[in-house]
This record gives C-alpha cells, sequence and structure tokens, in this order.
C-alpha cells in the first residue's frame, strides 16, 4: 500500500529480519528520542551551493532572496548556522521564526532583535517607527543588514505587508540590506506573490544523494564511535530510498538504528532494519 508520503507500507510479521528492532523503534519513538542533537552536522554539496548563492545575493545586494525546499530538506538547519556566521561577521540580522504571528507580535520581535529602542512602545506604529529608526542608524554605519524571515509559508497578510514595507524601503541597495525568506516547496504557489516578484533570487535547497548520504554516515559514526554503527552499500541505497534524501528522516533512520541494534548487541544496519524504521516513522 502507498502512503500519503509516496512510500509503501508492507504488514510486518515477527518472522522478518527487522522484527527484533521494532519494539525499540517504538519505544524510542513514543518517547521522543529522536533529537537533533544525536545527529552531527554534515555541510552536504547541496548546503554549501545554497550558502553560496545566499552570500552572492548580498554581494549583489538584491533586494528579496527566497530560499525554498521541501519539508525536511535542512532549511532551517542552513539559516540557523548561516545566520550565525553572519553574526559573528558583524551583520545585523534579525531570524523571524514565526511570521503566522499577529502583526504587533511580529514587529516587536524585529524590533527587539534590532535592538530598536522601543521602551514604552506599545502600538504597531510606534513600533514600526523604532524599527526604521534602527534601521537607518545601522545603514549610517554602514552595518550589513540581512533580515531572515523563517516558515513563509504560514505568513500572514498583515505579516506579508510588513514585509513588503521593508523590502522596497531598507532592500536593494548598497547602503541597505537583503531579505531571506523561507517557503517550503509544496507551498510555493501559495506564496505571496507581490513578494515573489520582488525577489532578485531563488535558491532550491536539494535533496542528498547517495553519495551525500555515504559521507554523512560516516560523520555519523565518527560522532558515535561507542555504536560502532555500521552500513553497507545497499544499507546506505535504502536510507537512501526511504528517506527521499531528506536530511531530516535520514537522521532520523541513523539515531534509531543506532537506539535498536545497541539494544540488540549488533552494530549492522541492514536494508530490512531501515525498512522497518521507516515504517514506524510514517
Amino acid at each position: 500500500m502507498k502512503t500519503a508520503g509516496g512510500f509503501y507500507r508492507k504488514k510486518l510479521v515477527a518472522g522478518m529480519p527487522c522484527a527484533p528492532v521494532l519494539a525499540l523503534v517504538r519505544y524510542a519513538s513514543s518517547l521522543q528520542l529522536i533529537v537533533a542533537p544525536m545527529s552531527p552536522f554534515f555541510e552536504s554539496p547541496a548546503y554549501l551551493e545554497a550558502v553560496a548563492r545566499l552570500e552572492y545575493a548580498l554581494q549583489r545586494h538584491d533586494r528579496v532572496a527566497v530560499l525554498t525546499g521541501v519539508v525536511g530538506s535542512g532549511k532551517s538547519t542552513l539559516l540557523e548556522k548561516w545566520t550565525a556566521k553572519l553574526r559573528r561577521e558583524g551583520a545585523i540580522v534579525p531570524y523571524l521564526r514565526t511570521p503566522g504571528t499577529f502583526e504587533h507580535d511580529f514587529l516587536w520581535d524585529l524590533a527587539i532583535q534590532l535592538k530598536a529602542n522601543v521602551g514604552l512602545v506599545t502600538t504597531p506604529a510606534e513600533l514600526w517607527f523604532e524599527i526604521r529608526e534602527q534601521l537607518v542608524a545601522y545603514t549610517l554605519e554602514q552595518r550589513p543588514i540581512v533580515i531572515v524571515v523563517d516558515h513563509v509559508e504560514e505568513i500572514a497578510r498583515e505579516t506579508a505587508d510588513i514585509l513588503l514595507t521593508l523590502a522596497r524601503l531598507h532592500c536593494g541597495t548598497e547602503a541597505a540590506g537583503t531579505l531571506i525568506l523561507s517557503v517550503d516547496s509544496q507551498h510555493l504557489h501559495a506564496f505571496d506573490t507581490r513578494l515573489l516578484r520582488l525577489a532578485d533570487l531563488k535558491i532550491e535547497l536539494e535533496a542528498w544523494n547517495s553519495d551525500d548520504i555515504a559521507q554523512y554516515t560516516q560523520a555519523y559514526q565518527a560522532a558515535h564511535p561507542e555504536a560502532n554503527l555500521t552500513l553497507d552499500q545497499a544499507a546506505v541505497e535504502a536510507v537512501s530510498r526511504y528517506s527521499d534524501g531528506l536530511p531530516r528522516v535520514i537522521s532520523q533512520i541513523l539515531d534509531l538504528s543506532r537506539l535498536a541494534l545497541e539494544a540488540n548487541e549488533s552494530a549492522s544496519v541492514t536494508p530490512e532494519t531501515v525498512e522497518a524504521i521507516r515504517e514506524e516513522l510514517l
């Protein structure tokens, strides 16, 4: 049976090779043991290409750049790593993760991250004034400004209006900033067309191929030497097949493989193990 996610589900029985790991997989899933810190960060070629294009957008002083990719492709991780780097280099980088909030909350978050003098400011109009004053001050100081907004597919109409004003008045020239918007590619059709028309560059974060997964597996093994986790080529191909090359799913599969095999006193991940874990994650 094909699931909504495009994967094929088969009924698993006790006699299958993957059966011994299922109980622990279910236990780990129920306790939410699949967490990001368990997995090492990996700069895949797709990641490096996307970062290079984002840097290019800044060098050109683009007004708006749009980063797209399917859910689980690593857009948020990329933006977190990249914005941290920009801040270390002295740039002003507000990173807003919840654009679906109310207009006042969005403006407040932006003002705080810009270190605007909000004081007793309470209304959206007052917040707007302080935000624009701070942006002008940074421009006069010749500080690079990069405003990053993640999950734009959740954006409210009034928040889109804010971003349009920012893009038109404070982005796109050598003395101003750049607006970076991240949106799930599945929702790109619903993306605010006014913002899309302003985009100078669209960047697609591609999925990992089997070579990327093999390299990531090596990095994962190095990060968890105590596990002595082993994946042969067939297992790597199974991870690629069942994950669609999505870093989030790949990390989940390897995290649960390690937990399951540690309990099972085995160090070898088989395609059957990968299939069982993916079935459980669906």
